[in-house]
């Protein structure tokens, strides 16, 4: 069967606590400036010690992080209402990219003519050389300058009409935010008394990965800084077309950075051919959970699952679903309705009607290979 060794990494990771992304560059300046004299806990030296003997990666250079999304803030108002948004977010898997659309109506609440600065937040480009987050890119786009937003193709349009953005910082509370966000595409608005505007947001974040997880963030909280602090609808449509990684249906409570997790609650989950697609329909949508979607790499999701099983212990029956495993997990559809079912019990199946033995990689055909001699033995 396969080598124990790579499982054994992935177990060993388990050991440790995730450290939110966002929170990693705050937490090492605080572990530098330390005393060095300090006694370290004897549990901390027991998990250096288990990653030195498993080999393990250190978390920071494991970690790529491609940017962080957000709804618009108001700089200042109390008179402007977020009556509804429509964000869209599509995997681009040629480019290793998130793709955004979001659409805002917003009214004035007020009989007053109301003018505010709208922003939109995001991370800036680390400098890597002291110590900030390995940022990526996406495969198709030029890197992005030290400080400058970690964003792509960024563009705001009002009532239909593309509008100059200006980078500025942000000054929304930064609690809510986090104190990463050093930056925000910002641009003016005039509301005349009882006015309604609509604003459209387009632009491209590369994916974020960890531990062979791919991690899509989008910040709904600064959605609730409007008018009484509700969105009067928020439609958020996820459209995951990237084979390469796997949605896997698990709804057990769960640490909420772990592949699986899809948050807010209230969505819906639909296998659409080639594409999965998570839906959210919230009515006097007050934030209090950002959306957040984990993907699992498909490679390593097949082994997660054989390290999970005792193949020598299995029924004739069992082994089939083993051999199957990897030729379900490229999106081959299988004749056998009872194959479709078990398979779709663990993730949501996305269809991939190109699918070619030569896709496989090695580690698939290895296993395949084991389990037909365990299938002939029986």
């Amino acid at each position: 069967m396969e080598s124990s060794r790579p499982l054994a990494s992935r177990a060993g990771w388990q050991l440790f606590p995730r450290t939110p992304r966002i929170m990693t560059k705050r937490l090492s300046a605080e572990l530098v400036t330390r005393n060095s004299n300090m006694r370290i806990p004897r549990i901390i030296l027991s998990v250096i010690a288990l990653s030195a003997f498993l080999g393990l990666p250190s978390a920071g250079n494991d970690t790529a992080f491609g940017g962080t999304a957000a709804s618009p803030y108001p700089v200042h108002t109390k008179e402007i209402r977020m009556a509804s948004e429509h964000i869209t977010i599509r995997s681009e898997a040629s480019s290793a990219s998130w793709l955004y659309t979001c659409d805002f109506v917003f009214e004035n609440m007020s009989s007053d003519p109301v003018t505010i600065m709208m922003g939109m937040p995001f991370f800036t480009m680390g400098d890597e050389e002291n110590g900030d987050f390995n940022a990526v890119l996406p495969t198709d786009e030029q890197p992005v300058a030290v400080g400058k937003p970690l964003v792509w193709k960024f563009t705001a349009a009002v009532d239909g009409k593309a509008v100059r953005v200006t980078e500025g910082k942000p000054t929304v509370n930064p609690d809510l935010l986090g104190s990463d966000y050093k930056v925000a595409y910002t641009w003016p608005m005039h509301f005349p008394g009882g006015a309604t505007r609509k604003v459209r947001n387009t632009y491209k974040l590369a994916y974020t990965s960890s531990a062979g997880d791919n991690f899509l963030d989008y910040i709904l909280k600064t959605g609730g800084l409007w008018h009484n602090g509700k969105i009067g609808r928020s439609w958020l449509t996820v459209i995951l077309d990237d084979g390469r990684y796997i949605l896997p249906v698990d709804d057990k409570p769960r640490d909420a950075t772990m592949a699986g997790t899809i948050t807010p609650g209230g969505y819906k989950v639909s296998s659409k051919g080639e594409q999965i697609v998570i839906e959210w329909d919230l009515k006097n949508f007050a934030p209090t959970q950002d959306l957040q979607v984990v993907l699992r790499d498909r490679e390593l999701f097949i082994m997660d699952q054989v390290e999970k099983k005792s193949p020598a212990g299995m029924t004739r029956s069992e082994l089939r679903k083993l051999r199957n495993f990897p030729y379900a997990a490229h999106g081959y559809v299988f004749k056998d309705q009872s194959l479709r079912d078990y398979y779709a019990t663990l993730w949501y199946p996305m269809a991939n009607p190109d699918f070619k033995e030569t896709d496989l990689s090695k580690r698939s055909k290895e296993l395949i290979s084991n389990v037909k001699r365990l299938e002939a033995a029986k």
